[in-house]
């Protein structure tokens, strides 16, 4: 039975996934990106009580927030979902919003010849966290993960980004040209509140959760910075992009292991402070919390 559901899934519901996706990217296309944004939110809040996936973010923002009332942890749902809409909107017309754009902290950035590696998360409208490389003039490398439906990532992900830097697959060919381009003194992007079926278990946001090592792994191999880079929507597609501090890696003590775990932890706790920020703008829709 697994097994013709996962056949009719693949050959039925993705191909209608992805032709949705690609109709939907130029359909926004035809308007200009701050319509494109506002109809995006309000389309995925008509159509949000069809979409199965949002019992699974409001069963994460009830395991998060369990001292909330149920309109409380709605109100953060639909939120999340309104921006997750303006995402798709925004889509189209990420090379051409500068004005939407504010890069603050770039005092925190280092040299041109350094290497080092930015951390943000599924915040706002993530696919902008590149968007630094701009006024850096150098590219930003990011890993993403594929698409569930091939038609749409074979379409979206096959053109060119207009944000610099390239978008590699994540897996083993990520993690290859990753340190490629740290050893190259490049610049590395990665979402890291993704959750891994391999990594650490430690906790984020209060419960423990698989957790990718590669920003602490890398950074310690190469001895490059980490600088956390946050996202915030202010209001309708205008946006902040907050370059903090580099994390000071000194101050982790002992053996590999246990600097890369309390690297992590720092990490997460960094993430989950912005989350507790601005809880509507943040992807609560993964199975962030399955160990």
């Amino acid at each position: 039975m697994k097994e013709i559901k996962k056949n009719i899934e693949k050959l039925i519901f993705e191909p209608l996934q992805g032709i949705l996706a690609v109709s939907l990217f130029y359909f926004f296309s035809c308007f200009k990106p701050e319509t494109a944004s506002w109809m995006g939110g309000k389309l995925a809040l008509i159509v949000s009580p069809i979409i199965s996936q949002n019992k699974r973010a409001l069963a994460n923002i009830q395991l998060i927030y369990p001292k909330l009332n149920k309109s409380e942890q709605l109100k953060i749902l639909y939120e999340t979902i309104e921006n997750l809409g303006r995402n798709a909107g925004e889509y189209p017309h990420l090379g051409n919003i500068e004005k939407f754009i504010t890069v603050k902290g770039k005092e925190n950035l280092p040299d041109n010849s350094v290497a080092f590696i930015f951390v943000a998360a599924h915040l706002a409208n993530w696919e902008l966290t590149p968007y630094p490389g701009i006024s850096m003039n150098r590219p930003i490398m990011r890993v993403y993960r594929k698409l569930n439906a091939p038609l749409a990532e074979w379409i979206l992900r096959k053109k060119q980004s207009p944000l610099p830097g390239e978008v590699v697959p994540k897996g083993n060919k990520g993690a290859i040209k990753m340190l490629s381009v740290l050893r190259s003194k490049g610049i590395v992007l990665l979402l890291s509140d993704q959750r891994l079926n391999t990594g650490i278990k430690i906790d984020f946001m209060g419960k423990p959760a698989n957790t990718l090592t590669s920003p602490a792994v890398m950074s310690l191999k190469l001895k490059c910075p980490i600088i956390p880079l946050q996202i915030i929507r202010k209001k309708g597609s205008f946006f902040d992009i907050i370059i903090h501090p580099r994390i000071d890696l000194d101050k982790f003590k002992g053996n590999k292991e246990t600097k890369i775990k309390n690297i992590m932890v720092e990490i997460n706790k960094i993430i989950s402070s912005w989350i507790e920020e601005h809880p509507g703008q943040w992807f609560w829709h993964h199975r962030r919390w399955k160990v």
